[in-house]
């Protein structure tokens, strides 16, 4: 019954968007009568469906109110055989608490460990922020100027592979191992003036974070 009242609102609403659309451009005496009954009809249908959604909840509201009603007596039922229990045999629920109180005393000594982990991971955020210090300072040490003039003749323009270079030297152990990586990333001419004054660079880095 729902699905036909809603097919055949969906029905009014085109047709009432149709004559709506119509007397707008040319507004007529039997455009407005023909209006008005469409809008009557919609109405009409939409009050029917009203009503059946007003008898579906009040058949949920029933149905609900026995289920609840059910639900309670359960729980009462199930209430009063608890109490039975308990008062015919006491000894069982002394024996459990003493049992809760036992688990909560074997439960202490976790608790004292706690700060003994957290003293643990404080190396750890030490490292990584001496770490970042010192990608920082490589960085900083080169000024724009410097900047352009590496990655034009020591990279050949290429400015991303050398500030990853950059960043990975900045973390390493030692200006040999730094020169090193250096030389599997690009051609390490000396006679160059960039490349001696990179490599001086490295030297004073390192020997600052030593």
């Amino acid at each position: 019954m729902k699905q036909k009242l809603l097919a055949d609102i969906e029905l009014d609403v085109h047709e009432l968007k149709y004559l709506m659309d119509s007397f707008t451009k040319e507004p007529t005496q039997t455009l407005s009568e023909l209006l008005k009954r469409s809008v009557a009809r919609m109405q009409g249908r939409l009050d029917e469906l009203s009503q059946e959604i007003d008898s579906v909840e009040l058949v949920s509201l029933s149905s609900f109110v026995v289920e609840e009603t059910v639900v309670k007596e359960n729980e009462t039922i199930a209430q009063e055989k608890d109490a039975s229990v308990i008062i015919q045999s006491p000894e069982p629920v002394i024996e459990a608490a003493a049992e809760e109180e036992e688990e909560e005393e074997e439960e202490e000594p976790v608790i004292e460990e706690a700060p003994l982990i957290i003293k643990k991971e404080e190396p750890k955020n030490a490292v990584l922020g001496e770490s970042i210090k010192l990608a920082a300072g490589l960085r900083h040490s080169i000024s724009l100027n410097d900047s352009f003039r590496f990655s034009r003749e020591l990279f050949k323009g290429d400015t991303d592979l050398m500030n990853r270079v950059i960043e990975q030297i900045s973390v390493m152990g030692s200006y040999k191992t730094a020169v090193a990586f250096l030389s599997s990333k690009v051609e390490i001419d000396e006679e160059k003036d960039a490349v001696v004054d990179f490599l001086e660079l490295l030297k004073k880095y390192f020997n600052q974070s030593a």
